[in-house]
């Protein structure tokens, strides 16, 4: 147990920048976030936070943490068990499940939470001793369009070095909130404040990035593909790109600039509900700036035409040439692979046993994992490990999911709390909170400054909770 009188460096676990952060203990119990700060001597966030850190008490602490492992009896209500009672019964149900079934039909679903990576990879040892070959987590139900066409375009996924942009590109995204890139809100000031640079934003909302934008391309919901399509047209149709790049770096140009060359400018732009001057000049601004950076994220990825909207928004900064340069957008080196089974996955060629959906980046995508589970098809999914993830509560059509985890013959789920997920297992396993272990975050993904932020526990284990490693051990 720590002292809880002096302040204490760990980092924030509520976005991917996992800002460094400084925390004082106290309360009865000292357990208590009594005030949170950012840590000055961090090296990727320079004592930069958002107010989200400043709740972090809540979570740590929230009512519905759990402190034993809970078997659901046949009404419904739960009995606390001891761990080697859990372990024993979860390996034994699981094996049941493999040995009649086989192993594919034991669904893993999670894999570690926000800031909470180092737990994850113990989960293939589990898999590996059941046979488990499909699984899924949040990423797919978001992500995984953009993770196709990165993968086919480039090979790769990609980030924008807004810190240099001269112009930045905000397609379904307000950092000033969702954060995702380094200090958001002090880089986004910069960047309105400096007369040589300009923010482009594509938002249905007027949000505070958007409040400060130069260019609010307010679209139409669901309309994104349409303005993203025109602006790349007026690229073409005023000859903007950079042919020297592309005539260096890219292949079938020339069939991708006919098919913009069609586009109605003007018509596209009604569609989308944004003026065709305001178009034409966000797209002069983008192409004539020295560098842009794009940063797509929810807003578009979890509309209508997803994937072509990531397309379209790549083709912006790719045929203008903003690859691999100061400012543009680059290709991060992360130490793990987040995505499991290859970032790029474009040429995947496995399907799902039941919808038969495309098996991206080595995952299931999150709106079949339902439809994957009520069927009488002999490969459906029989059982579900869901680790630090609560699909009952996150995923699309939540009723039907609902309806889908209760008609598993077995269903376990890791987590610190009694999730929406948990209340519907056959078996919960608690674990410690990412400020009660050493634990760490593999969102590494800035350049040329990287940053990996190994954390030590600020608490001893709640009584009663197991970590990760020792579950998974345990199991196998």
């Amino acid at each position: 147990m720590v002292s809880e009188q002096t302040w204490h460096p760990t980092a924030c676990i509520l976005c991917e920048c996992n800002c460094g952060i400084e925390v004082r203990l106290g309360g009865d119990d000292g357990r208590r976030f009594e005030r949170v700060r950012g840590d000055k001597a961090h090296p990727a966030s320079a004592g930069y936070t958002c107010e989200k850190a400043l709740r972090l008490d809540h979570y740590q602490n929230g009512r519905h943490r759990l402190t034993s492992p809970l078997r659901r009896r046949d009404d419904g209500t739960y009995e606390e068990i001891d761990w080697d009672t859990a372990i024993a019964e979860v390996a034994e149900r699981f094996t049941a499940v493999r040995d009649t079934h086989g192993g594919e039909s034991i669904f893993y679903y999670g894999g570690g939470g926000q800031g909470n990576h180092l737990g994850g990879a113990y989960s293939s040892g589990t898999r590996a001793a059941l046979g488990s070959r499909f699984r899924s987590n949040a990423l797919a139900q978001e992500k995984t369009g953009e993770f196709w066409v990165n993968g086919t375009m480039l090979g790769t996924h990609v980030r924008g070095d807004f810190e240099e942009a001269e112009v930045a590109v905000f397609v379904g995204k307000n950092p000033w909130q969702s954060h995702g890139l380094p200090r958001a809100r002090t880089t986004l000031k910069e960047i309105a404040r400096d007369p040589n640079r300009s923010m482009i934003v594509l938002d249905p909302r007027r949000t505070e990035t958007a409040e400060l934008a130069d260019f609010h391309l307010q679209v139409r919901p669901g309309t994104d593909a349409w303005c993203l399509a025109a602006l790349g047209a007026v690229l073409v149709e005023e000859d903007l790109i950079d042919h020297r790049w592309l005539a260096q770096h890219a292949a079938d140009v020339d069939e991708v600039t006919a098919h913009l060359a069609k586009v109605d400018i003007a018509a596209f732009g009604a569609v989308a509900g944004v003026s065709e001057d305001l178009v034409r000049r966000a797209a002069r601004r983008l192409a004539g700036a020295s560098s842009v950076a794009v940063f797509e994220d929810l807003g578009v990825q979890m509309s209508l035409h997803s994937t072509l909207s990531s397309y379209l928004e790549k083709l912006l900064w790719l045929l203008t040439g903003n690859f691999a340069t100061p400012g543009s957008q680059y290709v991060p080196t992360s130490l793990v692979n987040l995505a499991g089974a290859g970032v790029s996955g474009g040429g995947s060629s496995r399907t799902s046993p039941v919808a038969g959906a495309r098996i991206i980046s080595g995952l299931v995508p999150a709106n079949v994992v339902a439809e994957e589970i009520l069927t009488d098809h002999p490969a459906r999914y029989r059982a579900m490990l869901v680790e630090s993830g609560n699909p009952a509560h996150s995923l699309a059509d939540s009723q039907r999911m609902r309806d889908a985890l209760g008609a598993l013959d077995l269903l376990v789920v890791i987590d610190v709390a009694m999730t929406e997920t948990a209340r519907l297992a056959h078996y919960v396993l608690p674990v410690p909170s990412q400020f009660e272990k050493w634990e760490a975050t593999f969102f590494n993904f800035d350049f040329p400054r990287n940053v990996f932020h190994l954390r030590r526990p600020l608490l001893d284990p709640l009584p009663g909770t197991l970590g990760e490693p020792e579950i998974h051990a345990r199991l196998c």
